[in-house]
């Protein structure tokens, strides 16, 4: 024990990292393993440093995802959970709440562990943070200003088709709401939005579901006290926590869906399928976008950088 503080005390870090370091390689990065190692044998302790022991850490991967409050980022995360249970692999979650100072705090603790890979939802913010960890797969938004594997959903498809949808239906008067541009799954959306016909687009000041939720509920109220001839006869959101602030408003404010409007969600929460009006939906398939982020991970030499997945649209009485 005495080696082991003396050899903290010198690299000026914690007796327990130095111990993490010698009999669990897997729970400290390699450069802290390595500035230990070498510091031991400088103070003439002799350390077994196996083959095995450096590969531990082949069985740990991280995981950082958006906001487990929403289905799609606990669908993703799910699905991953689930592949990497079947191979033996532990799994490091960290969740950001579309919070970038949140994001470098999870990335800069999970440097100091020796991971096989990292799975990430990134927020998007222009610091990018630093990752040790080489192999790396983003899924559903990347990292902006650093490459790495990808895994996306078909986003202006998703608008496309939705569009689409409520246009054969004979809307005219069809209003879009969107979280903040600056991430990039509402900027791919909402630029879509803006180029279809008819389509008046609305974007939230938000990015965390509460506030999402909040602010959309906010906006309907405001929509339905338009006039009529102003009023639209359609609201399309670009996510589900959006979705859920829409749907209360008109539930409490009695407006039947379609007859006085209708309402299209990107995204499937299970509840969309119980309201009391089912509402139509756009899948997007989150338990494949965390196999396929999974496989990449697993198989870092294939070729393929990214992975888009089609959205599909789900009619139901909402519109």
């Amino acid at each position: 024990m005495a080696r082991i503080t003396q050899i903290a005390q010198e690299l000026g870090i914690s007796a327990s990292t130095v111990s993490r370091a010698l009999s669990r390689p897997e729970m400290v990065s390699r450069a802290t393993r390595d500035r230990v190692l070498q510091k031991a044998r400088e103070l003439g302790l002799e350390v077994q440093c196996s083959h095995n022991d450096m590969q531990e850490g082949r069985n740990i991967i991280g995981v950082i995802v958006a906001d487990l409050t929403n289905n799609f980022s606990a669908g993703i995360l799910k699905a991953i959970t689930n592949l990497a249970e079947q191979d033996g692999v532990q799994v490091m979650l960290g969740v950001t709440n579309e919070n970038a100072a949140t994001e470098r705090k999870i990335i800069s603790e999970f440097n100091n562990y020796n991971l096989r890979g990292l799975i990430a939802m990134p927020v998007g913010g222009k610091s990018i943070p630093l990752i040790e960890c080489k192999n790396v797969v983003a899924v559903d938004r990347p990292f902006i200003g650093r490459e790495t594997r990808l895994v996306v959903i078909d986003n202006r498809n998703a608008v496309q088709i939705a569009y689409e949808h409520l246009r054969s239906k004979g809307h005219k008067r069809i209003v879009y709401i969107s979280g903040r541009s600056s991430l990039f799954t509402f900027r791919e959306r909402l630029e879509t939005a803006k180029s279809c016909e008819d389509v008046e687009c609305i974007e939230l000041d938000a990015l965390e579901y509460n506030d999402l939720y909040t602010k959309a509920f906010e906006l309907t109220n405001i929509l339905l006290a338009r006039s009529t001839a102003s009023r639209p006869t359609a609201i399309l959101t670009a996510n589900n926590a959006i979705t859920s602030g829409v749907a209360y408003s008109l539930t409490l404010r009695n407006v039947p869906m379609p007859d006085q409007m209708a309402l299209v969600s990107i995204g499937d929460p299970e509840w969309c399928r119980f309201f009391p009006t089912p509402i139509t939906t756009v899948k997007l398939p989150e338990d494949e976008m965390g196999a396929n982020a999974y496989d990449m991970l697993k198989h870092s030499e294939q070729q393929d950088r990214v992975r888009t997945i089609p959205p599909m649209l789900l009619p139901r009485s909402s519109s």
